[in-house]
């Protein structure tokens, strides 16, 4: 799995490094939902924050892609039961296509899909009582995945841009013998840079 994740990283950043197109930068927030889908059970989800960066490049006027960093914190104080509650922190790596529709001088909508390595790089269960244990280490529960989505947005005067994304893993998220699949919902708005 680590390789996985190298690899498309690696090739996100040859993507960006080697084009010779328009470039756009920019930074963003907005709230995002992390969902949890386990066989058999009801779909759960945490809410929190996410903070992104993009680096994109527009290949003509309507083809683009981008490459970028999410980082996202996600809790809910009653997860698996009254006062046993989830936090986890995220860091996800879009790799997306992108299509643009201008539709007036100084707007133009977007649709993008592609994929989103995802790691978890903390995961904690706390309980009423205040204690606090790793989620990974109370369950065989993989830190990794590989989400595939898109999403739609909406850019205004070449300085902000307004996106919602719904991205669904691909990995089983549990080791062992349940299932368990997660997605993620996210709002943002951003600044642009060229």
């Amino acid at each position: 799995m680590k390789k996985t994740f190298l690899l498309i990283f690696a090739a996100a950043a040859l993507m960006l490094a080697g084009a010779k197109a328009s470039a756009q930068v920019s930074f963003g927030a907005g709230p995002t939902t992390r969902l949890y889908f386990e066989k058999g059970q009801n779909v759960n989800y945490t809410y929190g924050v996410q903070v992104n960066f993009e680096d994109a490049k527009r290949l003509t006027d309507v083809f683009g892609y981008s490459a970028g960093i999410d980082f996202g914190t996600y809790g809910k104080k009653d997860y698996f039961s009254e006062g046993a509650g989830l936090s986890e922190m995220y860091v996800d790596i879009p790799v997306r296509a992108k299509f643009y529709i201008p539709f007036s001088g100084s707007a133009e909508m977007f649709f993008f899909g592609g994929v989103v390595p995802s790691m978890c790089i903390s995961s904690n269960i706390k309980s009423e009582a205040g204690k606090t244990s790793r989620f990974g280490e109370a369950f065989d529960y993989s830190r990794y995945d590989v989400m595939a989505g898109g999403g739609v947005g909406l850019e205004l005067n070449e300085s902000f841009r307004f996106s919602v994304s719904y991205d669904h893993g691909l990995l089983d998220r549990y080791k062992k013998d349940a299932v368990l699949h997660t997605a993620a919902v996210k709002f943002s708005v951003s600044f642009l840079f060229y």
